[in-house]
């Protein structure tokens, strides 16, 4: 288990606290337990797919799929507006009226906590996580980068864009390790590296119970943007 520092060393980021996950998700109408459910509906995906007939990397990949396939299904439920995006084959959901779109990525152990540093994705991301990251600075302040607003203060600077790219992507990221299943709801605002490591806000989620069969997965170099493997099944 992860200490808990007071304060990470970038201190520009806006970290929302477990306990206060629910009242800041809560203005979009939507809960934490939206994230958790799809996380476990993830899991329990993964758990089926196991096993060693299948292709080493398939368990990651399925927990991908099943918990962004999960997350849309809950936030389809709610009648709110939330649709399924795919543009240039990137996956969201994502809400029209709202300027917001969810994307399902991996993060590396510092992810739901607050560490020693902020959390980094797991693999490198490609053109469109970068254009993607690029356009969240039209969503927030252009002076204070942790207030976000609700709409767009300005017109689109693309008038070719689809509803699902005319948003504010935000992820959420995902470790899963021997004890538990962290995760959050981030912002990102620098792609740097590829990686992605520098965040306007930080939505903390509870932790899910791990049941022990997952370890981190290992980043690669990969700058593909078609699918993301969640977890790898631990060597001798």
């Amino acid at each position: 288990m992860l200490k808990h520092p007071a304060q990470p060393p970038d201190s520009s980021t806006k970290i929302t606290p477990p306990d206060e996950a629910d009242a800041r998700l809560r203005q979009w109408g939507l809960s934490a337990e939206h994230f958790r459910e799809s996380v476990t509906f993830g899991d329990n995906a993964r758990k089926r797919v196991d096993q060693p007939w299948y292709p080493r990397t398939y368990a990651g990949v399925a927990m991908w799929a099943e918990t962004l396939a999960g997350l849309r299904k809950q936030l389809k439920k709610l009648q709110q507006g939330w649709r399924i995006g795919r543009t240039g084959n990137y996956e969201t959901v994502y809400s029209e009226e709202r300027h917001l779109a969810f994307a399902v990525v991996a993060g590396d152990k510092y992810t739901g906590t607050r560490g020693k540093r902020h959390p980094k994705l797991t693999r490198k991301r490609g053109p469109k996580t970068r254009e993607r990251v690029e356009r969240n600075a039209e969503f927030v302040q252009p002076t204070l980068w942790g207030e976000i607003e609700g709409d767009r203060s300005r017109p689109l600077q693309n008038a070719d864009l689809t509803p699902d790219e005319d948003c504010s992507t935000w992820f959420l990221v995902v470790h899963a390790d021997d004890d538990e299943i962290r995760l959050e709801v981030s912002l990102a605002r620098d792609i740097g590296d590829g990686l992605v490591g520098e965040w306007v806000e930080r939505i903390l989620i509870p932790p899910i119970p791990s049941s022990g069969a997952v370890a981190p997965i290992e980043s690669d170099e990969d700058d593909d943007d078609d699918g993301e493997s969640m977890v790898f099944r631990a060597t001798s």
